[in-house]
This record gives C-alpha cells, structure tokens and sequence, in this order.
C-alpha cells in the first residue's frame, strides 16, 4: 500500500487531482454567474457542473498515465525506463496550485460580497394591489377586479405558488419595502401594476421584481382598446410572461386555460367585477347588491360562468354570515348556479370549491357520508385546478374535521396559511381543531399569533374569550369580551359575559350587558328571554322564543337548541322533544343514528326526554351510543364536551361513576355548566339523581368559592379600568407570550 501511494506522489497524481479542484472551483463559480446571464435554466447549470466534475476523473488518469517533461508530454511507462531523468514538472505543479488557490479565493470573496452570485428565483409571487390612476372611484373598483381575474389565472399554473388576494391586499398603501413583503408572505418575487382608464381605452402597467434583489426581472406597459377581450387577453399574456420569467413551464392544458375568455361583453364584465368587489367586503348591503350585480351579469350573458359562481357564492354569504335569506332559498340558487356554471366550464376552479363547501353544509347542518364525499370530489377537483386555491385547502379541512380526520384537517388548514399567510380564518380553524384535540395552549397560541397579525379584528378576541370561558379561566374571558366589545360595533360580541356575571352572582350586571341588544338585532328576541331566564321565568323566556323564532323555518340551529333546553327547564317536554328534532329528525327515525361531535348533546337531550316519557330502551340505545363520542371529545375548551359524559352517567343509574367523573372535571378546570348547557350545574335537569348527593354538594360549594375569587379579580380590574394583567395571564407560559402585551 505504502509503495502505491509513492507511486500516486511520484506520477504528481495528488498534485494534479489538487490543481483540477481548484479549477473546478473557479469554473463552477464563473458559471453561477455567467450562465444565468445567458438565460440559462437551472437544469442546465446542473449538467455543466456535473461535466467538469466529471472531468476529474479523466484529470486524474491522465495524471497516472502521462507525465509533462522538458520534452513534452510523455507516457509515464517511457520515463520509468530511464532513471536517470529529473522531474522538475512537480515543483511547477506546486506553484500552479497555489496560483489557482489564490485565484479562486478571490472570485469566491468577490462574488459573495458584491452579490455578483446568481441565485435561483423560487416560482413564487405576490400581486399587489393595482393602482388606480385615476380619480374615478369606479376606477379603483375596475383595477382591483383586473387585480383579481389575474391572480385566479396565475393560480391555475401549477408550477407558481400564488399568494392569495386576502393576503395580498393587507399591502394596500403599504409603507414597508419590498423585502419585507415577500418575507411576510413567504415568496421571492413581487408583481406590481396600475391601471388607467381613458375613454374606451386602457393602459395596463406590470413590472415583476425579485424580492431578494430589487431587481427587475420583466415589466411590461399594455395600451389596448376597452373590451373585455382585450382585458382577457392583456391578463393572459401577463401571466404567460410571468411565468416565462420565473421559469414556470406551462402544460398544454394551462396554455388554453390561460387563452379562455369567459366574456365578450364589457358590460356583463364591468357588472362582475363590481359584483366581486362587493362580495369581498362580505357586509350585508354589500351582499345583497353583489346578488344583484351577479344576477344583472347573468342576464346580459348567460354564458358567463365566473358570474354564475359569483353568484353562488353571494347566496351563500347572505345566508352564513346574515341570516338574510332562508338556507333553503341559499341552497337552492347556489346548487342550480354552481351546475350551470360547471355546464359551461367545466374547469372552473371556484365552482367546483363552492359546491364543495355548499355541500358540506346542508340546510339543517346534518350530511350524509356520500354527501360528505361528493363535497370531497368537489373540493380536491378545485385544488387541482387551481393548486393555490386557500379557501378550497380551508374547506376540505373542515370537511376532514367533519370526518373526524383531525390531523388531516389541521394540516389542510396550515396548507391553506402557505397560500393565505395573513387569512383569518384558517388561523382560527386551526386554533379550533387544537381545541377539539385538547391541545390547548396550541389553540390559545394560534388565537394569539393570528391576534398579532389582526389585532384590530373582535371576532379573535371573542374566541379567546369563550375558550378560556370553556376553560374555566371566567375572569380571563371577561377581560378579552370586554376588548371584544370595544373593538366591535356588534353587540352580540362579547355576550358571553351575561353568563360569566350570572355565575358571579351579578345579576344586575348582567341584565345591563344583555340589554345593549338592541330591537331589529336577529338576537333581539333570543336577548330578551335571557332576561327572563336572569330572573328564573323559564316559561316567559320560552313564549319570547317562540313568539320570535318558532315560525321559523331554517331558523339557525342553535335557536332550537335553545328553545329546547328552555323548554326542558320549563317542564314541557313535548316542546323540548319537538325543537330537539327539528335541529336532528334523524335521531328518532334511525334504528342506528349517526352520533357525532355536533350532535351528541342532543341525543342526550332526546335520551333524557325519553326517559321521562317511559322510553327507557330507545334512551339507553342513544345514551351508550353517545359515551364514546363525548369521551373521545375534549373535556373543556370551546368545542368541549363540559360534562356530558357525567350526564349520560347520571341518565344510566351509574351514580358513583358520574360523581367520580364529575370531580375528575372540576380538577381539570371545569367551573359552569352555562357555557356547555342551557342551565346552571345547579339547575342541569340531567343531573337530578345526585343533585342532593353530599359528593354533589361539596364540589358546588368548591366551584363557588373559587368563582368568588374570580369575580373579586373582575371587580378589581373594572375599578381601575386595567385589564392587563387578566389579559395577558392568556399566553402565560406559551411560546408566545413575551408579545402578548405588544397584541393589546
């Protein structure tokens, strides 16, 4: 071995192999920065260094082979046959290698520091907000829809990650610089543009910028005549160019989808793109004129698909968020929409996610397996037809969650932040999920990261209030629905704290909280039995509830849910078990009723119903169906379970157990029952076997005495008008509590 490697140092073997190295070097390092220079791919770059890579190896034969001599080039097998010959060509080698050590040091440092380096731009982007460049306010409403239609079809080349409009239109009128917004939004490369309008002309400005190194890496200016083909045809071109630029090789069927052009007529895409401004701010005279828009869009051209998905997706809105329309009526315009809008196109991304999210959420709220599947075919054709499409990732993670397929839903969710890095939603989806699995602190932790990035938005801060509520934590949800209410003009935000000051024992101050609803309010009536259930009228509270809702067809479910539980206080039974089945009729009419998360409470309601009216075998059926469900749910938290499991215990006769159970949940933190029920622990019709059971007795006198510490906090923080310390005890040994006090 020793006389191989004297061999290898004789022939300059390690000397050559040395110098080619540092060759390599200089090469590879000329080539990131000339190659892309020249236009060249990634791809290309691999195969040049995979060519002088492999040149070593011929290097290094070549060295074992020949020898360089005074006389030339000669074989090594010649030279060993004269002895006598002197090598001088290794000491020559020695000065090459530190002359190319040196030369490579120096491209190396150079490149580095001056950023003279190629680096690889990720096929990823953000579109700004177009400017509008005009005074015209219809202007800003006509960039914004140009804006909009250019994001859906960039968002169909697979080979592009596609920031969402939700995210990108945080950075209107933005002042941070253009690092910090790909940084935010997690892409290399930014599109900016401005739109002008002038008679029946238009100029359309794009520039596309690498986010790395402010530089400009295509910009374009269109001026063409006012059509709606033109505007199809200037974004068809842009996003062509795009992805050109970044890269991005487009399929054939990208190509013709990029060519479509859903509208010949101006007027038609004027009215959608109005329309789809209005849906976006989602407030009801908002809505109800996108109908119209849509509606009007549809009439001058029945072959334009998108406005017939407009449409649908209106419907829907007035009904989720509004309650402005039956969800009877939402389902029907919605489905005959979405079937015409497929019938035109049938590669209609948006379609194909909104029938997939009207038909995981039927009217009545209760869906078939094979509905839930079809939902699912639905919303996976969108993702594949739009592989950036946020909300379609959203929904089918909530579907998984309606499957019970927990970890596939968050991870749907955090799919949907990649493409949607600023939504509110999936943090809050997302929040919720970690709740439903107990993971607690990752739920208040997702609350309060998404609280950093919205910190002007009620909604998150009433969650965290009902989830601490839910927890156990009452003086902690009080201080975060007091910032909830200040945040909100809605005086339903924040209306949790009736039920906290009732279990406070401050019936005055929650009369006054539940009087701001005001007449016209939908939860006007719903407010007005609460004051009667403040002062223990349970049948004055019922006849408020059906006076206000009980002809109400598609009433919400939770409105039935209450007037049951009323109901059931008040005595009637025949009320109670009517409103129970109008949220869940397949309860009764099923031999073996699918009992889930959303409605194990009201078989435990039909249970105990049953129970009274002497069914005792079909109750028992539902009750041990319903155990396993509520014990496989989170305990506490804002999707828990409470005591359920302790009801259903007490409904069997198993006395011991229930009392057992219950003291389990009280040192978890369970403290009300309010938040979970429509009653007090004391009053739970449920539990009236061991309501007089010492066991019983002591663990309420317990939850009283630590709900008076609580309020004393309350009425502490009140006095001084500081809720800090309530607020910020929240993200107290999370990962994310040193913001905490930055959030509010």
């Amino acid at each position: 071995m020793t006389g191989f490697i004297e061999k290898l140092k004789r022939r300059n073997v390690f000397r050559v192999a040395a110098a080619y190295a540092f060759g390599s070097w200089i090469l590879i390092e000329a080539g990131s920065v000339l190659l892309p220079t020249f236009g060249a791919s990634e791809s290309q770059f691999r195969v040049y260094v995979l060519f002088v890579i492999a040149g070593f190896l011929v290097a290094v034969v070549a060295a074992w082979i020949f020898e360089i001599t005074p006389e030339g080039i000669r074989l090594e097998k010649d030279l060993e046959r004269a002895p006598t010959h002197a090598r001088p060509s290794g000491r020559k080698l020695d000065f090459f290698i530190i002359a190319l050590l040196g030369i490579a040091l120096g491209i190396s440092i150079t490149l580095n520091v001056t950023g003279l380096r190629g680096h690889s731009i990720e096929p990823s982007i953000a579109v700004l907000p177009f400017d509008s460049r005009s005074t015209n306010p219809e202007n800003a409403i006509f960039a914004d829809g140009i804006h909009d239609d250019l994001l859906t079809r960039l968002a169909n080349v697979e080979a592009l990650k596609v920031i969402s409009r939700t995210s990108v239109m945080e950075y209107r009128d933005t002042t941070k610089n253009l690092r910090q917004i790909a940084n935010e939004l997690g892409v290399a490369t930014v599109l900016e543009g401005a739109v002008q309008r002038s008679g029946d002309n238009v100029r359309i400005n794009v520039q596309l910028i690498d986010a790395e190194t402010d530089e400009h890496l295509w910009a374009q200016t269109y001026d063409r005549q006012l059509t709606a083909r033109s505007i199809f045809e200037i974004q068809s071109e842009i996003s062509a160019a795009i992805a050109a630029a970044l890269q991005a090789k487009l399929t054939p069927r990208e190509k013709a989808r990029l060519a479509t052009i859903p509208t010949e007529n101006i007027e038609a895409y004027r009215l959608y793109v109005a329309g789809r401004h209005n849906l976006h701010e989602r407030e009801l005279d908002t809505l109800l004129a996108a109908r119209q828009q849509f509606e009007a869009a549809i009439a001058i051209d029945p072959k334009f698909a998108p406005a017939y998905a407009g449409l649908a997706d209106a419907v829907q809105l007035l009904d989720y968020n509004h309650s402005a329309i039956t969800s009877d009526e939402a389902f029907g315009v919605a489905e005959s929409a979405l079937q015409t809008a497929l019938e035109l196109d049938d590669e209609l991304a948006d379609a194909y996610a909104s029938r997939g999210l009207l038909g995981s959420s039927l009217p009545g709220g209760r869906m078939t397996g094979e509905q839930l599947s079809a939902a699912e075919v639905d919303l996976t054709r969108a993702i594949e037809l739009n592989p950036s499409h946020a909300r379609a990732y959203m929904w089918l993670g909530n579907l998984r969650g309606q499957q019970g397929r927990f970890e596939e839903a968050i991870e749907l969710n955090k799919r949907s932040l990649e493409f949607d890095p600023i939504g509110r939603i999936p943090y809050a989806n997302l929040a919720v999920l970690y709740a439903r699995l107990g993971r607690h602190d990752e739920a208040l932790e997702q609350w309060l990261r998404a609280l950093q990035i919205h910190p002007g938005w009620p909604r998150l801060y009433a969650n965290i209030s009902a989830h601490l509520e839910r927890l156990g934590r009452l003086d902690e949800a009080v201080a975060w629905s007091v910032r909830a209410r200040e945040l909100s003009r809605d005086p339903a935000i924040g209306l949790n704290l009736v039920r906290i000051f009732f279990e406070f024992g401050d019936y005055d101050r929650a009369r006054d909280i539940n009087n701001t609803v005001p007449p016209g309010h939908p939860l006007y009536g719903s407010a007005r039995a609460t004051a009667q259930m403040i002062q223990l009228d349970f049948a004055a509270a019922l006849s408020i509830m059906e006076s206000n809702y009980g002809e109400q067809r598609n009433a919400a479910d939770f409105i039935f849910d209450r007037m049951s539980d009323i109901a059931l206080l008040a005595g009637d039974l025949d009320k109670a078990l009517a409103y129970c089945l109008r949220q869940d009729p397949s309860l009764a009419t099923d031999d073996n009723p699918r009992i889930d998360d959303r409605n194990a409470h009201n078989a435990v309601k039909l249970a105990y119903i049953l129970q009274q009216k002497g069914e005792h075998d079909r109750a028992e059926q539902l009750l041990a169906a319903a155990l396993p469900v509520v014990q496989d749910n989170a305990r506490l938290g804002i999707v828990g379970a409470g005591i359920r499991d302790v009801q259903i215990l007490t409904l069997q006769g198993e006395t011991d157990a229930a009392l057992a159970v219950l003291r389990e949940a009280v040192d978890e933190g369970f403290r009300s029952s309010l938040p979970f029920d429509g009653w007090t622990l004391e009053l739970d019709p449920y539990l009236e076997a061991i309501r007089d059971h010492p066991e019983f007795l002591a663990i309420i006198a317990e939850i009283d005495a630590v709900l008076a510490i609580m309020g004393a906090r309350v009425v502490q923080a009140e006095a001084s008008g500081d809720w800090d310390e309530l607020l910020e005890a929240a993200g107290q040994g999370l990962r994310i509590e040193s913001q905490i006090a930055e959030v509010h």
